[in-house]
């Protein structure tokens, strides 16, 4: 387990570019397996949860060469095998994505459940309702789920709630399916959109039709292509946060504005300073208040429930009661300990308490017995922040914990850091070059 040692108080002074979307590149790789082809994807992240993946293309056979330090080349002629041992595919939640290359070459796919990060539970019914509407014979036991079909149909799919990798996963299946298949209720994140550019561009047919509504029409054969994975918007949504909470004046390269309009209309409403010119975003704060803000978290093209810690933390340091509500994730409060311990003044409540609608996107979620979950954050600001030692439950909250640490009065120790290079590229290395007292310690 990494540690990171953190002295705040500086100011985020500089310009930074966002490496490629991890989002994106998780789902791509897969999909470049339906081909016999070279690939190559431009603006790959070098983080650690693309690292699990290379090795499970390695394992099945594929072939995996870095042509430059972000540009990457996959070939899948040479999978070899269904199955993907549980040590591997266990340890990111994007694994049985790779279901999709096995069955359209072998019939058959044996997948591990997910890992990835410990945010409640990650139901795989929406999967299987994939799965078994194209034809698809699914099985499970404790540690894999067992995929057998010969021939796919297109189907009508209909999700009940918004799920992003269900849209992916019906994709990818549907991509190969005899027939067409319509997609109802689709995600609308641009990483999707990434995905069906993609397969189109290894001679797919996949078209939104509406916002929320994506037909796919099976083919049988796919070719190579080049592509260029888009900036990550978590990674803007973390650098301008930090601009923010440490009085900094930053400019952040690979900005895309259409994929941050909810974050954008949350600065507007605080009052933030920033101006988006092409594709660069310049963030700066000089001791000035924000306004309080009441924030619920929803699927694209709402305020993404991966953003919720970071502008819980921004709320710290506004002055009033603010609220943000995650509908998504309701057990994604845990970082907010160790922000109380540094000084933060944040209660956990449960909608009703607030005052608010009871949404629950968990489909495994049993609402009458358990009753209403804590998924509500009532910030009181603006209160200074302390250094202290911090514990790493997950990624953006690992990434929160770290960018308090820099607006922090004092040194930090960051336990778990290793949660947080699982996505993303080189960020001591960035924060440093701002400014940032930073350094890992073993």
């Amino acid at each position: 387990m990494s540690n990171v040692l953190v002295e705040g108080g500086n100011p985020l002074v500089g310009t930074v570019r966002t490496s490629g979307s991890k989002n994106s590149i998780l789902k791509l790789i897969p999909a470049a397996l339906l081909c016999n082809e070279d690939v190559v994807f431009d603006n790959v992240p070098r983080i650690e949860n693309l690292d699990a993946d290379l090795e499970i293309v390695k394992l099945l056979g594929g072939k995996v060469e870095w042509l430059g330090t972000n540009k990457l080349l996959i070939n899948g002629s040479g999978v070899n095998t269904f199955e993907i041992p549980y040590e591997l595919g266990s340890k990111n939640r994007t694994a049985p994505l790779y279901a999709a290359p096995l069955v359209f070459r072998f019939g058959k796919a044996v997948v591990p459940f997910p890992g990835g990060c410990k945010i409640g539970p990650r139901p795989i019914n929406r999967w299987v309702g994939v799965w078994e509407a194209l034809g698809i014979s699914v099985k499970n036991d404790e540690k894999f789920i067992y995929l057998d079909a010969q021939t796919l149909s297109g189907s009508n799919i209909n999700f009940q709630r918004n799920t992003h990798m269900g849209t992916d996963m019906a994709i990818l299946f549907s991509a190969f399916a005899n027939g067409e298949t319509i997609i109802n209720n689709a995600a609308q994140e641009p990483e999707v959109d990434d995905l069906i550019e993609f397969i189109n561009l290894l001679g797919g047919k996949v078209e939104r039709l509406e916002s929320t509504r994506i037909k796919v029409t099976g083919s049988k054969q796919f070719n190579g292509a080049s592509f260029t994975v888009q900036p990550d918007r978590n990674e803007v949504v973390t650098y301008a946060v930090a601009a923010l909470v440490t009085n900094g004046n930053m400019t952040i390269k690979g900005v895309n504005r259409a994929h941050l309009l909810s974050f954008v209309n949350v600065l507007t409403k605080m009052e933030a300073k920033f101006e988006i010119n092409d594709d660069e975003m310049r963030i700066w704060r000089s001791g000035e208040d924000l306004l309080p803000v009441d924030i619920t978290t929803a699927p694209a093209p709402g305020f993404m429930t991966d953003w919720q810690p970071l502008i819980t933390l921004l709320l710290t340091q506004v002055s009033g009661e603010s609220t943000v509500h995650d509908t998504i994730y309701w057990d994604r409060f845990g970082y907010t300990v160790d922000l109380n311990r540094m000084g933060a003044k944040i209660n956990l409540t449960t909608p009703q308490e607030s005052g608010l609608e009871v949404q629950v996107n968990d489909d495994t979620y049993d609402l009458e017995k358990l009753g209403e979950p804590k998924s509500v954050a009532k910030i009181t600001g603006k209160t200074p922040l302390h250094g202290t030692k911090l514990y790493v439950p997950d990624l953006r909250a690992g990434a929160t914990l770290v960018i308090a640490a820099l607006a922090a009065e004092g040194k930090s120790e960051i336990v778990g850091f290793e949660n947080v290079t699982r996505g993303y590229e080189d960020f001591i290395s960035k924060l440093a070059s701002l400014g940032a007292n930073i350094s890992a310690v073993e």
